[in-house]
């Protein structure tokens, strides 16, 4: 039913030097407390402990024998062993236009930077980065799985640091796999929580909404549906995140689309097109679903005016370009073009159901049983229900 995007993605830049001696030296336990570890490398108890915390400079000497005493090569200590990889990460999770082997890479160079973490701060950020990935290749129960494990890390970061910034986004990001999976057992309590360390950050806040959205769809209460999808519209244009206003206004005219009022959602997505157009992912499922919306008022014109303006990029995303043929069945009413859909092998057997019942249909509309009868058998071999084409989940 819906859709978002939390970009908060990738790092939350190289963690300072301090923090991350500490949190190695944490990992090892008793025999590296502050007092133990400035004995043996020859440094004063009081110094090495505002050294650590940011209070004195670090030499590179000292860097140099913290990471012999820790076990790791300086370079792991200080990051710079992934920082290519890290770049390349945050490159391909915030790209505007991605493509499936992109995500491939994508998951491939996560699940890299996951076996190398060490501390909480990188590998919690690094488990949110893999989860990451995992949603956007639709894989949820991994995500979901993934999430968990950063929230493990980022609730000691919160403890040991007061640092609240991966517990924020862990949390909005779990949320959204839950809304995937439509399992919401305990979320109320957690959303909760999450507003309150939350109060200050509207890209957090318009996940939460978002994720009350669709529960509260799922749940078949669409008036508060409705109530929270707006809600997250408003805390994403307060975040000036152009990305996440572009979801929320194809959430609102979804909600609008459900209840009913089909010219609140043409209109909702009629100012999504103004605002989308740098993002490709974005921009076709705006132009899908506000020719549905057209679609459902009769407005064949605009429908077939905005068909042909973006054409060139619809072309570019298969999936979204065979729904639109097949809507163009109704708009132009020619059958030829959800009959093309239905003969590609290469289309998904979904959505060539979808261009079975459209031409069923049709031709009943018309009055030749004959020919509706041969699209309804045909439709039965892929999926069945009473809805119209247009008004059927995933379309």
């Amino acid at each position: 039913m819906t859709t978002i995007e939390h970009t908060a993605t990738a790092t939350i830049g190289k963690i300072p030097i301090g923090r991350r001696i500490l949190e190695l030296m944490q990992e090892r336990g008793d025999a590296f407390s502050i007092r133990a570890f400035a004995e043996r490398l020859g440094e004063n108890r009081e110094t090495f402990r505002q050294t650590l915390l940011g209070n004195r400079p670090i030499s590179l000497s000292l860097i140099e024998r913290i990471a012999d005493g820790l076990g790791v090569t300086e370079e792991r200590l200080r990051q710079l062993d992934t920082f290519k990889r890290e770049e390349e990460l945050v490159s391909l999770l915030t790209s505007n236009s991605r493509t499936k082997v992109m995500l491939v890479r994508a998951n491939s160079i996560a699940l890299e930077l996951v076996h190398v973490a060490i501390g909480d701060t990188e590998r919690g950020f690094a488990y949110n980065n893999l989860g990451r990935s995992q949603l956007l290749l639709k894989q949820y129960e991994e995500a979901r799985a993934t999430w968990k494990k950063a929230l493990v890390h980022a609730r000691n970061i919160h403890k040991n640091f007061d640092d609240a910034r991966l517990l924020k986004i862990a949390y909005a990001n779990f949320f959204m796999t839950c809304a995937e999976l439509k399992d919401y057992e305990g979320a109320d309590e957690l959303l909760h929580f999450v507003e309150e360390i939350s109060s200050d950050d509207h890209k957090v806040l318009g996940v939460i909404a978002y994720s009350r959205m669709a529960m509260y769809g799922d749940y078949g209460n669409l008036e508060y549906a409705r109530k929270y999808a707006y809600q997250s519209l408003g805390h994403f244009i307060l975040s000036n995140d152009q990305k996440q206003i572009g979801h929320g206004r194809i959430n609102v005219a979804r909600a609008e689309y459900l209840l009913g009022n089909f010219k609140a959602s043409a209109e909702v997505l009629a100012t999504a097109l103004e605002h989308v157009g740098e993002f490709d992912h974005i921009l076709v499922r705006v132009v899908k679903d506000y020719v549905r919306s057209l679609l459902k008022l009769q407005n064949y014109e605009t429908a077939i005016k905005v068909v042909e303006r973006h054409e060139t990029i619809l072309k570019q995303f298969p999936e979204y370009w065979d729904k639109i043929k097949i809507m163009k069945t109704v708009i132009k009413d020619d059958p030829s073009y959800a009959n093309e859909v239905i003969h590609d092998l290469q289309v998904s057997a979904a959505i060539r159901a979808l261009a079975c019942k459209c031409l069923f249909e049709y031709y009943a509309k018309r009055g030749d049983s004959e020919t509706s009868l041969r699209y309804y058998e045909l439709e039965r071999k892929y999926s069945r229900d009473n809805s119209e084409f247009i008004d059927k989940e995933g379309f």
